[in-house]
């Protein structure tokens, strides 16, 4: 069996995020497909980088409602090795849609977030 992906979809236009404020940067719907591919963009121009970006995956069962969770399905932290853009890749799937939240660890360093998904088919 072949492996089949859907064309390379934006998600939100790159964001700036703080640690005030959560951002989303998408809902990706799986309930057509197996996974989906992400890669995330992270740009901190602060240096040192002294605050992680905290990446976490909200689900919901719902098709048009969107009452997503209220504890993420998956969180974990990027810390950025330098101030140049760096891409960061997931891969989310037993889900039926979920969406993608982006907040700063704390109040030194602001981020700009972005990036694109591919979802698998088959």
């Amino acid at each position: 069996m072949a492996v089949t992906w859907g064309s390379d979809t934006a998600l939100t236009t790159r964001t700036t995020v703080d640690n005030v404020t959560e951002e989303f940067l998408g809902t990706i719907d799986l309930s057509a497909g197996l996974q989906a591919h992400i890669q995330l963009e992270v740009d901190n121009e602060d240096t040192p980088i002294v605050d992680d970006l905290v990446v976490s995956i909200y689900s919901t069962l719902d098709d048009s409602g969107e009452v997503f969770d209220d504890v993420p399905f998956m969180q974990f932290s990027i810390t950025p090795a330098s101030t140049e853009l760096e891409r960061q890749a997931l891969v989310v799937s037993g889900i039926y849609k979920f969406r993608i939240g982006v907040l700063s660890a704390g109040g030194t360093d602001e981020y700009t977030a972005g990036g694109d998904y591919r979802v698998r088919t088959a």
